[in-house]
């Protein structure tokens, strides 16, 4: 593409007209014309530099010299103009509404971390908070993600469809596990993520029987499973 070719194009891009474009480059109207008629072809570099400053652009760009970046629309060429019109009072005005309005339209993810345990749920180790936390593991900082305290691996599929083997969980420790929750039991050196019966650690997957415990049994409740992890 030619230089009075690119120029030509970024102007109807910006919806402006010759006359406009003498205006803003300050150059005359007869070295504007014969640049984009195509009768001078080899313009001086100051000229070139004028043009591109109008049309705001590179000038490795309207030589061609360079891939296309990113240019000002005519909206926001007016919106700068607007801008450059006000006093100090008006651009912090709308420095303030523009820094609000980015932040909403590109919210930060904040994170926390929270211990991993490595060892598996559901796969017959004992109690994965016996041994220190292999790692930290970063995660979303949400109201709910806040009230937990360590994140551990789901072995097997005795609780599908809510939670699959591989899956990460976020538990609290402390909290309450009553009938119906599902929690991290230890049960006789086994760990198990389960559902709370009465006297029996429930399994959502049906192909798995309940496992009933008694006055002879040790079982521990290692906290209450929150929610399961989507970290991808």
């Amino acid at each position: 593409m030619t230089f009075n070719q690119y120029i030509n194009r970024r102007r109807k891009e910006l919806g402006m007209t010759v006359d406009e474009l003498v205006e803003r480059s300050g150059l005359p109207k007869g070295t504007v014309s014969k640049i984009t008629a195509g009768i001078n072809a080899n313009p001086k570099l100051s000229t070139i530099e004028a043009i591109c400053r109008a049309l705001m652009c590179s000038v490795d760009d309207a030589m061609g010299l360079a891939p296309t970046s990113s240019v000002f629309t005519r909206a926001e060429l007016e919106y700068i103009k607007k801008y450059r019109s006000l006093d100090s009072y008006g651009r912090n005005v709308m420095d303030s509404i523009l820094d609000i309005e980015y932040d909403r339209c590109h919210p930060v993810l904040r994170v926390i971390t929270r211990p991993y345990y490595a060892v598996s749920v559901s796969a017959g180790f004992g109690n994965p908070l016996d041994e220190p936390p292999e790692d930290e593991i970063e995660i979303p900082d949400t109201p709910e993600h806040r009230r937990g305290d360590y994140v551990v691996r789901v072995s097997g599929d005795s609780m599908t469809p809510a939670f699959e083997d591989g899956d990460l969980v976020l538990v609290e420790k402390n909290a309450r596990v009553d009938e119906g929750d599902i929690g991290i039991f230890v049960l006789n050196g086994e760990s198990f993520i389960k559902k709370q019966g009465v006297d029996e650690l429930i399994s959502l997957n049906p192909a798995y029987t309940p496992r009933h415990y008694g006055p002879a049994d040790s079982i521990t409740c290692c906290g209450r499973v929150i929610c399961k992890l989507d970290l991808q």
